[in-house]
């Protein structure tokens, strides 16, 4: 599954969406059958065959799915946005034209977009454990087919959100005389990385790994894709060892067992609704006095860091909580499940968020590469000629986005097998406490990412007129009859902004604007 989700996304923007969706279950559906007859009757798991027949179509089925995954996130982008803007956004000004609003947001589906990666996890272990108490182990395979099928159904019957054959993007580019040009093409991610669209399918695959690796090159971004993978196989490494916890040291049934694992996901359910922060708000609860206060330049602690602080900082806790409850063995049986239940209410969370963070950060669909060259004064009060933009798939929050998700994956994989060795050699409770010192370490480098200490000038003084007529706004090659000047974008309420190391990366929303206003080189 991480490498088709490294590779893969950028091909629906060429195709379109439903067709890799349909081909991905379409193979899933028989990929489950050499499966179950692998399992239909005990075998020795020495067995070379056995491996074979078990392991060869598991790893088809990862290849499938992945290409599946890729575009789950991507219908929701291509359905609502991005936009994930608070009533009163860090020292930005509120817009009802904003372009980055324009699909409502994701709102409460992040929130379910975020459960479906880590509560399914909990879910189909407990439907696992539920079926071979009774029934043969290859009735879980079966009950995959099932499932697929109805995906497959309900996939044919839903539109295509992404109309590939009929659809074209159009990219603006400066020249070096200058002049903004507009080109058309196919695809969208390798006209976002080099201006010129992809004559073959690869061109744009090759785009997407060079736009990923420029996003990984970002030192902010780094730290938030490795918390947020490191969350990700933190869930895997519990449930693990929650499901041995409670089969062994307190000899609970296979079902019994599947059923404190689905605490997990009962957890990360109820953390669904403050994802739309419809009780903790991502907006400020009290209101400002004066209109200086409004214009405030020096805001550096908003409710979006208290609530992306409190949520990650006691999450590496409850694991620490977690570790301890399992090691005292006159503890019930109940205790590891109830903080098992708090990872998965947190985890989800911090996940959710630093999604979040991702898609407020690299959003610059209201951006383009000519938005902020030369522009006649006359045509500056028209909002729909100097704020033009095309439909976006975000190619930086995709890029962003499946990054994180492959280094999930990888990390999954590795709480799968160095956790088990570990367990083996450390025991339970030991390695669950060092995964979570690690996370606890990494939440103290995402704070230092988060926090915003350095002032940073992202419009330049001339486009309000302070400079007109001046040596300096002549630099920008205007002439006595024809004043050019540069144009206010981004809805930044002064010309400062307090900036953290995530926001000051190469991709930012915020150094592309100061790339537009000339105020930093390529």
């Amino acid at each position: 599954m991480a490498l088709t989700t490294l590779l893969s996304w950028p091909l629906p923007l060429l195709h379109g969406r439903r067709r890799y969706l349909l081909t991905a279950i379409s193979l899933a559906v028989p990929l489950q059958f050499p499966q179950a007859l692998a399992v239909q009757s005990y075998r020795s798991p020495t067995t070379p065959a056995f491996r074979a027949a078990l392991l060869v179509p598991r790893a088809l089925l990862g290849l499938a799915l992945g290409v599946a995954n890729v575009n789950c996130i991507a219908v929701l982008l291509d359905l609502f946005g991005a936009s994930l803007q608070s009533k009163v956004p860090h020292q930005e000004i509120v817009t009802g034209f904003d372009l980055r609003r324009h699909g409502g947001g994701l709102g409460l589906w992040l929130g379910w977009w975020t459960w479906c990666s880590i509560g399914s996890l909990a879910v189909g272990f407990w439907v696992g454990a539920s079926i071979i108490e009774t029934m043969n182990p290859a009735w879980g395979f079966y009950v995959v087919v099932v499932l697929a099928a109805g995906f497959l159904l309900l996939n044919v019957l839903c539109p295509e959100t992404r109309r590939a054959r009929f659809r074209r993007t159009v990219g603006e580019f400066v020249t070096e005389e200058e002049e903004v040009r507009r080109r058309v093409a196919r695809g969208e991610v390798k006209l976002h990385v080099y201006q010129v669209g992809p004559k073959w399918w690869f061109e744009e695959l090759v785009a997407g790994l060079v736009l990923m690796k420029r996003m990984l090159n970002q030192t902010g971004f780094l730290v938030v894709a490795v918390f947020t993978a490191w969350i990700y196989a933190q869930i895997v490494l519990v449930i693990v060892l929650l499901g041995a916890l409670l089969s062994r040291a307190y000899v609970l049934k296979a079902s019994y067992v599947g059923l404190g694992v689905f605490a997990i996901a009962i957890g990360a359910f109820l953390a669904i609704p403050l994802s739309k922060a419809n009780i903790l708000s991502r907006s400020r609860k009290k209101g400002q006095r004066t209109d200086s206060m409004t214009f405030e330049h020096d805001v550096t602690w908003s409710s979006h860091m208290v609530r992306r602080l409190v949520f990650t900082t006691i999450l590496p806790i409850a694991g620490i909580a977690y570790t301890i409850v399992s090691v005292v063995r006159k503890m019930h049986w109940i205790g590891p499940i109830i903080f098992a239940g708090f990872i998965g209410f947190f985890s989800n969370l911090a996940i959710a968020e630093c999604n979040g963070l991702i898609m407020e950060t690299f959003d610059t669909s209201d951006l383009q590469p000519g938005v902020n060259s030369k522009h006649r004064l006359q045509s500056l009060a028209v909002d729909v000629r100097r704020r033009r933009t095309n439909y976006s798939s975000y190619p930086r929050i995709s890029a962003g986005i499946f990054a994180t998700q492959g280094l999930s994956f990888l990390f999954a994989a590795g709480a799968t097998g160095i956790g088990g060795k570990a367990t083996r050699e450390l025991g339970a409770p030991l390695t669950t406490g060092i995964w979570a010192a690690i996370l606890m370490g990494l939440t103290v480098l995402l704070a230092l990412v988060l926090w915003r200490f350095k002032s940073v000038r992202v419009i330049p003084g001339q486009a309000f007129g302070t400079r007109a007529g001046t040596r300096t706004s002549t630099a920008w090659g205007a002439s006595a009859e024809d004043d050019w000047k540069p144009v206010v974008v981004g809805n930044p309420s002064g010309k400062m902004r307090r900036m953290n190391l995530l926001e000051l990366g190469r991709l930012s929303r915020w150094v592309e604007i100061r790339r537009l206003n000339k105020l930093q080189k390529d």
